[in-house]
């Protein structure tokens, strides 16, 4: 299928290296050509900056809002109530301060600590799912906290709608890589979830230290709701830190590092960090990919003469382990104590 050009508003802001905004009013009502439009728009972010937001997506607003109040309140409890689901082998947990270590695909600069807090979930599993019973790595029991009434109820309530409006988006990617709509959908009928709730306290001094330095993401997608206070910085392709403008509603959306693999490389995960705010922030971090089987082998689409294999075929399971690994080497010497 050939797409249409892409919209002038959304090339004007790629040139000029600011965050495209996707309205998906006229995708999501099913708006005659609207999904091929998105799709061509979809396309020339991800070729050329792989870092945008998304507008009238159908996540109720009061959801996101509580959910933003129910994770508040968890990092308000005292170290100790925290600390009683601390995190294990899964990623699953309370994660404290300085546990990890982010780092980009192209440089390992940031070289200490960050500062920030996590609640780190993952797909709701019952204990005689298979994959729980055999302990699969990423895949077992959330540890939900006692002392927040109603976050359990909330953040399966977000996952919920997360993965819809994932799932929503899926056609676009597979357009704008010139597959049929519903390529992806097989890939992700186990998708592969993680909610990494975090808190960024505001700190007198930070020593150099940074909120969450600057790293890419290991998933298919990430898509994370606009958070009251700044903080977010994307870098652009001529080597700038941009501030992420506040934008109400929004709902901002990056490529991680699986994808680029899984498109040789056409579609650009986007580096990005997060300063040490003015007054506490929060995040509510959705990790979005395929099943733990599927494989990263680069698409027909994205393999040419011109554009050679890039990348070995990978699991996804593999790519999670390798990225968790690397990145959270002080949370694992924390549990080894």
């Amino acid at each position: 299928m050939t797409l249409p050009a892409p919209t002038d508003s959304i090339c004007e802001a790629v040139a000029a290296e600011r965050v495209p905004i996707l309205d998906l009013t006229s995708y999501l009502r099913g708006d005659a050509g609207a999904r091929e439009q998105a799709g061509a728009d979809l396309r020339h972010i991800q070729e050329n900056l792989g870092f945008y937001y998304i507008v009238n997506h159908g996540v109720p607003a009061d959801l996101i809002a509580r959910s933003f109040e129910k994770v508040a309140a968890f990092f308000a409890q005292p170290e100790e109530e925290k600390r009683k689901i601390l995190v294990n082998r899964h990623q699953l947990g309370f994660v404290p301060s300085k546990a990890s270590i982010m780092k980009t695909e192209l440089t390992d600069a940031n070289t200490k600590a960050d500062l920030n807090e996590g609640l780190s979930l993952m797909r709701e599993r019952s204990p005689d799912d298979p994959k729980v019973v055999a302990d699969v790595r990423f895949s077992g029991l959330n540890q939900w906290p006692e002392g927040v009434p109603g976050l359990r109820e909330t953040l399966l309530e977000y996952h919920v709608e997360m993965d819809a409006l994932a799932k929503r988006l899926l056609p676009l990617y597979a357009l704008a890589l010139d597959k049929p709509a519903d390529y992806f959908a097989p890939f992700f009928e186990d998708a592969h979830y993680y909610n990494r709730n975090s808190l960024y306290p505001a700190v007198e001094n930070a020593d150099g230290h940074e909120a969450l330095g600057a790293h890419t993401d290991h998933n298919f997608m990430a898509l994370l709701p606009m958070s009251a206070e700044p903080g977010l910085l994307y870098a652009t392709p001529s080597g700038n830190w941009c501030p992420a403008p506040h934008v109400a509603g929004a709902i901002v959306v990056n490529t991680g590092e699986f994808l680029k693999r899984w498109t040789n490389g056409r579609f650009l995960p986007t580096p990005h960090r997060v300063t040490v705010p003015k007054r506490d922030r929060y995040a509510l971090t959705f990790h979005y990919s395929p099943a733990d089987e599927t494989v990263a082998d680069p698409l027909d689409t994205c393999v040419g003469p011109d554009n050679p294999r890039k990348f070995e075929p990978k699991t996804f399971i593999q790519h999670m382990t390798d990225y968790i690994d690397a990145v959270y080497v002080p949370q694992q010497e924390m549990m080894e104590c």
